[in-house]
C-alpha cells in the first residue's frame, strides 16, 4: 500500500456515504447547498448528493461528517 492510500485509510479524507434504515451518514462533505423538509442536497469534491424525502432532518453535523434522519425516498448523484 502506497503512503498516500496509507494516509488517506487512515485520516478518511474521501467522501463516504453509508445508508441505514431511514438514516444516511456522509463523510468529508463540502458543504450543505440546500436544507429543508423535503430536500437536502450535499456538496462534495466530485459533485452533489440530492436526498428527497419528508420530515429530514440533520440529527448530526460535524465539521466532516452529518447524519441525516427522515423518511428517505430518494437519493441520487449529480
Amino acid at each position: 500500500m502506497a503512503f498516500k492510500e496509507f494516509r488517506e485509510y487512515l485520516l478518511e479524507e474521501k467522501f463516504s456515504m453509508n445508508c441505514l434504515n431511514n438514516k444516511i451518514e456522509i463523510s468529508n462533505y463540502e458543504e450543505i447547498d440546500h436544507f429543508d423538509n423535503n430536500k437536502i442536497i450535499i456538496k462534495y469534491s466530485d459533485g452533489m448528493v440530492l436526498i428527497e424525502g419528508k420530515n429530514l432532518i440533520i440529527s448530526k453535523l460535524m465539521k466532516d461528517a452529518i447524519l441525516i434522519k427522515g423518511n428517505i425516498n430518494k437519493v441520487e448523484f449529480k
